[in-house]
């Protein structure tokens, strides 16, 4: 018993050995604990070729190999653009300046072997902006490097991240040309030795990958000014090459103003920024020039991109509609938003289903509250719904918009990607519609956006297949039905059934148009093959068209023994301006191969527009919807 005992102890004394040896092992570091540390530097002085060089620096990597990427495709661009493929003479370096062995795998990795002793890669990076002929990156989302001028740096072009780490920190330097200065809504930071701050080199820190991409700077003389409205601090910053009065920060600055103080009246408490910065750059519209026009938004900021040749009254225009739309995105995707969207994979992108609520939602807010706030009529609010109705009816509406989402960057579902700005809106307008029938009036689509954004928001985001269930708790039954009918499902929307229920109903007018030409739409094309000029339109022609005969397909020969073709037709629309109304006018045309001849005298053209109206015989019932909807 004795001897049992003892040997019981004996093994106890063993096993405790064995688990302090065991204890001590697991608390000795197995890797590297200090933190890794990212930093890059943009070179805008020694512009080489219309290049820049970005030299990132690693330290304390304790691994044997790791992979460096440029993104693929970013947020709110819904388009693969291989940034990677603006990267030249890659290369990484060890503590003492020598090479280290880097394979390229594909337009936006490098691999780099033997990375515990890494220090750095440098490569060089070019501009999209001069190139345009040569790829579809959209202006608003590529890059302009212009050696002593300007610098568009949407930074995810410059700086990519390594493998695994793109929720480390990153350290960005950028030294400039002391004569030009950074528009960002970025705060400059010092280095941690204050004394070796400098005026020609800004420093900026992000928490991690996302904040880099998410932060563009302009780079230029300064053209900008500041203002406030209510508690948000905004930035308006201007390129333009020209310099003219015109296009002065300040000369523009009162229509920005009024448009965001207007966005923010109709936002009400929602409020998630208290900075946002307006980069414009105007463009020449030359063939080395961006020709891109529209913009990109972020959290903070928004670049837009648009051509200089518009007047003062135009730019203002283009401004208020481009600018508001992306204000609005402050709301959705960037606050409200799904797991793809929040967990973003940079080249493996998995796209939401739900772009009717990123893009269609707040290009819906960008007109309502346009109405709302007194910056445009309701005929003009009008115009731009039915404008949307006819626009959307050129894509194909027996895909369900949800699955059009989701596999929006394949084809056949890419060619329909702007249908979400058309009919992604148009959804929004019907659920504003269903809200105020189920409460009186008194509740719209924006009410419910708030109701959503109380349960998500910046750091938790939904699960895109119980979206509908959570805006059904969010709102009325009737919400659902309509999603899972026209949304997840493929039915298309009868428009005028819905507005139906605020008054309003479909007519026609008469607009005036040109002979050959509708809002920038001709009745007539010309054919590289036949070198003939065909009438050929996707809108009626217009009322002298029609009255003289002419269908689609017919091929014109001549108009009163003048002989048109291929290589004369813009004479066309020239020589059409000299017409005087009862003159006589002949035309020869071929149809199916036989020579016509049409004659008539010349009268004004229009063309029959369908328009919205408000019915006469609304009742009492659609009267008030009607006006909480567009006067809210």
């Amino acid at each position: 018993m004795r001897k049992t005992i003892k040997t019981i102890k004996s093994l106890v004394f063993v096993v405790a050995i064995c688990n302090l040896i065991i204890s001590c092992k697991t608390t000795k570091p197995v890797k590297n604990t200090k933190p890794i540390i990212i930093s890059a530097t943009l070179n805008l002085v020694n512009v080489v070729d219309d290049k820049i060089k970005v030299e990132v620096k690693i330290k304390n990597l304790d691994q044997d190999t790791i992979s460096y990427y440029l993104p693929k495709i970013v947020p709110g661009t819904y388009q693969n653009d291989n940034y990677g493929k603006y990267v030249e003479d890659f290369q990484a370096f060890d503590l003492q300046g020598n090479p280290i062995p880097v394979q390229k795998f594909n337009d936006n990795r490098w691999k780099i072997d033997n990375t515990k002793q890494l220090d750095k890669i440098t490569y060089w990076v070019n501009d999209t902006f001069d190139s345009e002929d040569s790829h579809d990156v959209f202006s608003p989302t590529g890059t302009n490097i212009l050696k002593d001028k300007n610098f568009v740096l949407n930074l995810y072009a410059f700086v990519g991240y390594f493998g695994n780490m793109k929720e480390n920190k990153y350290k960005l330097f950028i030294k400039h040309p002391s004569f030009l200065e950074a528009s960002t809504s970025l705060v400059e930071e010092l280095p941690g030795n204050s004394s070796a701050a400098k005026n020609d080199i800004d420093y900026f820190v992000f928490k991690r990958y996302a904040d880099v991409v998410d932060n563009p700077i302009m780079y230029s003389k300064p053209n900008k000014v500041t203002f406030t409205v209510n508690d948000i601090e905004v930035l308006l910053s201007v390129y333009s090459s020209s310099n003219s009065k015109v296009y002065k920060a300040a000369y523009i600055m009162p229509q920005m103003e009024r448009v965001i103080r207007a966005q923010k009246s109709f936002l009400g408490d929602i409020n998630s920024t208290k900075k946002y910065s307006i980069l414009l750059y105007l463009s020449s519209s030359k063939s080395n020039d961006a020709r891109g026009y529209g913009a990109l938004e972020h959290n903070t900021s928004t670049v837009v991109v648009l051509p200089e040749s518009l007047s003062p009254e135009k730019l203002d225009e283009a401004l208020t509609d481009v600018v508001s739309h992306e204000f609005f995105h402050i709301v959705t995707p960037l606050t409200l938003h799904s797991e793809e969207i929040h967990n973003f994979d940079y080249n493996n992108p998995k796209m939401s289903e739900h772009l009717w609520l990123y893009e269609g939602t707040t290009e819906y807010f960008s007109m309502l509250f346009q109405i709302t706030q007194g910056l445009i009529s309701k005929e003009e609010f009008f115009e731009r719904i039915i404008d949307k109705i006819e626009a959307s009816s050129s894509f194909d509406d027996t895909v369900a918009f949800s699955t059009m989402s989701k596999n929006i960057l394949v084809n056949p579902y890419r060619k329909n990607y702007r249908n979400v700005y058309e009919k992604g809106a148009l959804i929004s307008l019907c659920l504003d519609i269903i809200m105020r029938e189920n409460s009186g009036g008194v509740l719209g689509i924006l009410d419910l956006i708030k109701n959503l954004s109380n349960e998500y928001g910046i750091d938790t985001p939904f699960e895109d297949k119980k979206l509908i269930a959570a805006i059904e708790k969010a709102s009325y039954p009737e919400i659902r039905l309509f999603l899972e009918k026209h949304v997840t499902g493929n039915t298309p929307i009868d428009y005028e059934y819905y507005l139906n229920k605020v008054g309003i109903h479909y007519g026609i007018k008469n607009i005036p148009s040109s002979y050959f030409i509708f809002k920038q739409e001709p009745f007539v094309t010309g054919s590289e093959a036949s070198k003939e000029v065909i009438f050929t339109s996707d809108i009626p022609f217009n009322s002298f068209l029609k009255g003289l005969g002419i269908i689609e397909g017919d091929v014109l020969i001549s108009i009163n023994k003048k002989k048109y073709r291929l290589k004369n037709i813009y004479d066309l629309f020239g020589d059409s301006n000299k017409w005087k109304i009862g003159d006589e006018i002949t035309f020869k045309i071929k149809r199916n191969g036989k020579v016509m001849t049409l004659t008539s005298n010349v009268v004004k053209p229009t063309v029959e527009k369908i328009i919205l109206q408000q019915d006469p015989k609304a009742t009492e019932l659609q009267k008030k919807l009607f006006e909480y909807w567009v006067n809210e």
